[in-house]
């Protein structure tokens, strides 16, 4: 496995890592994190995410940066931020009725 291959995995096991306390922190069990690492590392959006529960799975695309630079700040709120609304989605909610009888 070359070096950068490396890198990006370790950045994927951060990420899925943080998913999870996210998910936590907002009551919701994460099953998995399944990542499919690409190899056009020049593509935009190059790597995909897939976090799920028991009845739910989001997806997050991520850049080459996002997963092999971990010292930019900025750059990292912005990842976390990401992961954050992703898991906010699978927060389990009660339907509440579109009317009522009185």
């Amino acid at each position: 496995m070359n070096d950068g291959r490396t890198e990006r995995l370790a950045g994927a096991d951060a990420i899925s890592a943080k998913a999870v306390v996210y998910g936590m922190q907002r009551g919701v069990a994460i099953s998995a994190c399944v990542w499919d690492i690409g190899e056009d590392v020049g593509h935009e959006y190059a790597h995909r995410l897939d976090v799920s529960t028991a009845s739910e799975t989001v997806r997050l695309y991520f850049s080459d940066r996002e997963l092999t630079v971990s010292d930019n700040a900025c750059q990292n709120d912005r990842t976390e931020d990401r992961l954050r609304r992703a898991i906010a989605q699978l927060v389990p909610r009660v339907p509440v009725p579109t009317y009522t009888y009185r």
